[in-house]
């Protein structure tokens, strides 16, 4: 097992469960704990500044495809060490513990969580939650499930129990509730029955009540099919998209998702599918900010760019 040095740390992590979970098998007191703004895959000027004003001498970015331009710029205030599943291109100087990237298989690495507990010899629920928050119910149909199956049978736990944790967990960044998500890892970390502190507690059972409303009413809204794939406009000021594109994923091969009021400025967009990863490049070739995976893609880009964005991604995927 292996063992983490206290040196002055910040650990950058994810907002969603896979990267709550992470950072709590990761961390310590004394460890400085932060998100980008909910929404971003990059650091703006003024995160970039707090971050170095705080002289850390190690920074662990956690379940967080960061934008290059801001990996870079962490390079130059801190040793990085980047825990992940995602596919990325390695930057020079920044340590990766990320099977993926080395060419192992996403059922066997399915969530930054595993990857922690395996680097951590940590494989608890906060290990697992992650897996369930990334894959759902599809992880049933991955040769991963097996070890799930196993873990809930040995410690009394059911699919709909471990899928209603990651729930209440994700709520907090859904809502926007910024220093919840950034309070949570530790919150994890010290609770010692942590199944009963997650379904226990008193504001994440609201955040989740307010956003299974924001997501009937985003599921309820307008669609249309063009070329066989599903096109959702949503206007929301949670941060739902990806759960809207998860559900509506179940009875589509392709859903496209956009929502225009999470920012002021800039639109999500959010694709699911078969294989969509080559969408990634495409919008960083346009000077968006894009991340993602196999099945999943999400960017943010201009409002007034987004519609000829969208047209794009259609003829790519017809």
């Amino acid at each position: 097992m292996k063992t983490l040095l206290l040196s002055k740390m910040l650990i950058l992590h994810h907002w969603d469960t896979d990267g709550i979970c992470s950072a709590s098998l990761l961390y310590k007191d004394g460890i400085d704990l932060m998100t980008p703004t909910i929404g971003n895959y990059f650091l703006t000027d003024d995160e970039i500044e707090q971050i170095e004003k705080k002289g850390y001498e190690e920074i662990y970015i956690v379940d967080l495809a960061l934008h290059e331009n801001s990996l870079k710029r962490l390079t130059e205030i801190a040793k990085i060490k980047v825990f992940d599943h995602h596919l990325t291109k390695k930057l020079s100087g920044v340590e990766y513990i990320n099977p993926i990237i080395e060419g192992k298989s996403e059922e066997d690495f399915p969530s930054a969580s595993w990857v922690v507990g395996n680097y951590l010899s940590q494989k608890n629920l906060l290990a697992f939650l992650g897996v369930v928050g990334d894959w759902e119910e599809r992880i049933k149909n991955t040769k991963f499930y097996s070890k799930l199956e196993k873990f809930m049978e040995e410690n009394g736990l059911s699919f709909e129990e471990m899928h209603d944790m990651v729930k209440l967990i994700d709520a907090n960044y859904k809502v926007g509730d910024k220093k919840e998500v950034e309070n949570a890892p530790k919150l994890l970390a010290n609770a010692e029955n942590k199944k009963e502190f997650i379904i226990s507690n008193k504001k994440w059972n609201e955040n989740k009540k307010k956003i299974e409303e924001e997501i009937k009413k985003a599921l309820e809204a307008e669609e249309e099919i063009v070329n066989g794939i599903l096109i959702k406009r949503i206007k929301s000021k949670c941060n739902i998209i990806s759960t809207v594109a998860r559900e509506l994923w179940k009875k589509n091969d392709y859903v496209i998702v956009i929502n225009d009021k999470f920012f002021e400025k800039d639109s999500q967009v959010y694709v699911r599918g078969k294989d969509v990863y080559h969408l990634i490049d495409l919008a960083k070739s346009k000077g968006y900010v894009a991340g993602g995976k196999k099945n999943v893609v999400g960017a943010i880009v201009p409002k007034e760019e987004c519609e000829e964005f969208v047209e794009i991604i259609l003829e790519k995927i017809k």
